[in-house]
């Protein structure tokens, strides 16, 4: 019998779709101005892993090759993968190795070009320096909280989340946009989803599960679909288009949706990540609002309280 031989794992990946942004970050106008591709996408890597935002890649494209890599770049991948693991047995496996820090960039992307081209946050070479050296102290000291935090509804199934019921983590919707009352798509419903979203990334994180009852009924996204022509792919565009109008494109990368069946019914399961910022709804009339968890259901703070709020929960930010 002739051994199957395994692909050599010899370069690092980026989603097609975030080709042109890794690219953007090159140009003379960035601080990454002539620099390797390495350097955009390792710069990328940090704020992901900072952010919290891993995302998996689905259209894979080459973007540099493993040899280009310093032995302290190599270390700063390695130490990521064993903090996101929890133990050295990961660096055992290479491809496994590899896949997170593409799943971290790939997570930080869009968040490292909105920092660099919109001009928010100054010169991004001092802010980019000061991150990398946070990051280096979090991974041995944040990594255990972070995991019991964000694990609680990350690593639980759809099925055993809707069991439990809803909690500070989990919140239920029976639909996007479909209002079962009035028998019509209504966009006020989707404004209560980007509050649910916004609560849970001004929180701790949580998991929106879409096509549930609040007495855990699994309903289905069946009436979502009736007027997305039943696609998939319309469902999470227009997911994506809300918490875009709602929360800023920005945002988007802490979010990840994916569908799941559950009883022979297809839900939307939403996993959103704790955010590094204070996150704001953008409501009618330019008004703002400012939403966090509390209990099993999301709130909205009046000024005061949100000002409070946001000096303890983000000590940090300037």
């Amino acid at each position: 019998m002739i051994e199957e031989k395994k692909p050599k794992i010899d370069r690092f990946y980026v989603d097609k779709k975030d080709f042109s942004d890794f690219n953007r970050l090159k140009e003379n106008d960035t601080p990454f101005a002539g620099a390797h591709s390495k350097e955009v996408f390792l710069a990328a890597m940090v704020v992901g892993y900072h952010e919290g935002c891993r995302i998996e890649i689905k259209n894979r494209e080459g973007y540099f090759h493993e040899k280009d890599l310093s032995k302290e770049d190599a270390a700063l991948i390695r130490a990521i993968a064993v903090a996101e693991e929890g133990g050295l047995n990961v660096l055992l496996n290479k491809q496994k190795v590899y896949s997170i820090a593409e799943q971290y960039a790939t997570g930080g992307i869009s968040l490292l070009k909105a920092k660099v081209l919109s001009g928010e946050y100054g010169s991004y070479a001092k802010k980019l320096e000061s991150e990398l050296l946070r990051t280096h102290g979090k991974i041995p000291k944040d990594e255990p909280e972070k995991a019991k935090v964000q694990g609680e509804h990350e690593a639980v199934s759809p099925i055993d989340l809707i069991s439990r019921g809803e909690s500070e983590t989990v919140e239920f919707k029976s639909t996007m946009q479909w209002d079962t009352r009035k028998n019509q798509s209504n966009r006020e419903l989707k404004m209560a989803i980007a509050k649910e979203v916004a609560a849970f990334m001004n929180s701790n994180g949580g998991t929106l599960l879409i096509g549930v009852e609040d007495d855990k009924t699994i309903s289905g996204l069946d009436r979502d679909l009736a007027v997305l022509h039943n696609s998939m792919d319309e469902f999470e565009l227009t997911f994506t288009n809300l918490v875009n109008a709602y929360l800023q494109k920005l945002n988007r990368a802490y979010v990840n949706l994916k569908f799941e069946k559950v009883n022979d019914k297809q839900i939307a399961v939403v996993r959103v990540k704790k955010s590094s910022h204070p996150v704001y709804v953008r409501c009618e009339g330019k008004k703002e609002e400012f939403c966090i968890r509390a209990g099993n259901s999301s709130q909205t703070l009046e000024v005061s309280e949100a000002s409070l709020y946001i000096k303890e929960h983000w000590p940090d930010l300037r």
